[in-house]
């Protein structure tokens, strides 16, 4: 059993605090019953109440751990397709115009458009079944970071510890990008479905269009499918710096004239590249956006490799120490007044 929350383990020091208070209640309210009707009360429902009630407490600080278990378990897992994964790293990705859902905070402080690319990368990886996996980061060119794979926990690992401070450079190219996941998929066999996913917020310094339109048809024709992520917000925001921290924002970024730079999701250029190859285009922000590209991946496959394994998995307790507590509370209670 493994503990994901252990400090909460401390609190268990309340048990004795709470079994303490419970045996002088009920010598004080003994003595009063009786000195008052001459009577005693019955010391087998107060150890089953304190039982209960005590059992009730452990098992609440016990469910704030978070314990789980690890099993075994049968799946079926997908085989021959293959997938590349592009985030887009450049300077306007650290715009703060997106929001990250309640479960992303705990992974990343900053809701800027770098950190809910990451977490769309992060749900990819969790709903494929034995696809092979790769991911890039591009700006003015591209760089594969974790190779194609089905080793999910490494690559997620790697998209969680990246210091997007440091990677961030000025300006993205998106016809490298492509090149780049071309270069990643292009060795896989050829009945394999290649598929490209590239995490952006559109804008492109090369300002070549033809460039761009070039790079996307040559993927198609190599049979790749290329799916864009939008992310940002339609209308213009600043670029914050922020401290060493990322605490505190301390300047925006400015251009060589002194002017402060402003950025925008550019839609139009994303769903342009996905036409071109037979994908589609998707905000980062919209429900069930990962699913919705699954699916989309698997609805255009011709053949999908099935295998059976066996693979470890977690069985989370909370649920039911919450269940048991609640039982053990009502119990107690129950008795205490009998």
């Amino acid at each position: 059993m493994a503990l994901e929350n252990s400090h909460y383990l401390w609190l268990l020091l309340l048990l004795p605090v709470f079994i303490f208070y419970a045996l002088y209640s009920y010598r004080s309210s003994n003595a009063w019953l009786y000195r008052f009707a001459g009577r005693s009360k019955k010391i087998s429902s107060f150890i089953a109440s304190t039982i209960c009630l005590s059992l009730a407490l452990a098992t609440l600080i016990l469910s704030l751990t978070e314990p789980k278990v690890q099993y075994t378990r049968t799946v079926f897992n997908r085989g021959g397709i293959d997938i590349a994964v592009g985030i887009d790293v450049s300077k306007s990705m650290l715009a703060e115009d997106e929001m990250l859902l309640a479960e992303e905070k705990k992974i990343f402080t900053i809701p800027n458009r770098l950190n809910r690319a990451r977490s769309c990368a992060l749900n990819l990886m969790r709903g494929l079944r034995g696809e092979r996996v790769g991911v890039f980061l591009f700006a003015s060119r591209g760089v594969e970071v974790i190779p194609s794979t089905t080793d999910y926990g490494y690559g997620q690992y790697l998209l969680k510890h990246i210091n997007d401070a440091t990677i961030t450079i000025p300006g993205s190219d998106l016809s490298q990008a492509i090149l780049t996941g071309i270069s990643i998929l292009e060795d896989t066999p050829a009945r394999h479905v290649k598929v490209i996913i590239l995490i952006s917020d559109g804008e492109d310094i090369a300002d070549d269009p033809a460039a761009l339109i070039e790079s996307a048809k040559r993927a198609a024709s190599k049979r790749m499918t290329i799916y864009t992520v939008g992310a940002g917000m339609g209308r213009r925001v600043l670029i914050p710096i922020r401290d060493a921290k990322g605490t505190t924002i301390v300047d925006y970024y400015r251009d060589e004239d002194g002017t402060y730079l402003k950025t925008r999701l550019e839609q139009d250029t994303l769903k342009i590249i996905a036409s071109l190859t037979g994908g589609n285009y998707y905000r980062v922000s919209e429900a069930q956006c990962e699913e919705k590209i699954e699916a989309s991946i698997l609805r255009h496959a011709r053949t999908i490799e099935y295998t059976k394994v066996k693979e470890p998995a977690w069985f989370y307790l909370a649920p039911v120490l919450l269940a048991l507590g609640l039982l053990m509370f009502g119990i107690g209670i129950i008795n205490n007044q009998r």
